[in-house]
């Protein structure tokens, strides 16, 4: 229903933008009309079998320019997206002259943000904290419940590297001004950032 009012905005306000197709998936898209599309706006939260990353990349093979398409506002999994290959972002708030500017810079091959809060999302640094994967693999076996033994034990390393990790992880958050205070507001900041997803 977004993208079709979307699509409605742009015939009125940017001719130049035509809205070919509408799909639930990327199998959709390439099998019917979509396959003629040059921008691909990707909601990043729509349901799929692999991963985001995996979608990007088919999309970018086919010759696609992906823009994210999302109303998420955590850093890390715009920033994933991204590094997957996708030419930008499209916050869902953003007004349609933004959204339009922003498609004809990917179809041009630009690297594009819609707006003030996308840019941002991609680009400061004080919005997120570097977390490792091997943290982040600590984090989700914390957030679900397992003590730090049961996670060592998980990862084939002791407790005091997981501690270690779990220090640097602080570290992290502390340099943006963050305490963390412990292992469960460590996990509540990394849930924030968008590292962890429930």
């Amino acid at each position: 229903m977004v993208l079709a009012g979307i699509g409605a905005a742009l015939a009125e306000t940017a001719p130049d933008c035509e809205l070919v197709a509408v799909a639930d998936s990327i199998e959709s898209l390439l099998d019917g009309p979509g396959a003629t599309a040059d921008v691909v706006l990707l909601d990043l939260w729509m349901p799929r079998e692999g991963t985001v990353a995996e979608d990007i990349r088919r999309l970018v093979q086919r010759g696609k320019a992906v823009l994210i398409f999302t109303s998420e506002e955590r850093p890390v999994p715009v920033r994933q997206a991204i590094e997957s290959g996708a030419s930008g972002l499209i916050l869902k708030i953003d007004p349609i002259e933004s959204i339009a500017e922003t498609i004809r810079g990917a179809f041009s091959g630009d690297v594009v943000c819609s707006g003030a809060l996308a840019h941002a999302l991609l680009d400061d640094e004080s919005a997120m904290s570097r977390l490792t994967p091997r943290q982040v693999d600590i984090l989700r076996g914390i957030s679900e419940g397992l003590p730090y033994k049961s996670v060592a034990k998980s990862m084939n390393i002791t407790e005091s590297t997981v501690r270690e990790h779990l220090n640097r992880a602080v570290a992290a958050y502390r340099q943006r001004g963050l305490d963390p205070g412990n292992s469960h507001g460590l996990v509540r900041m990394a849930r924030e950032d968008g590292y962890l997803t429930d």
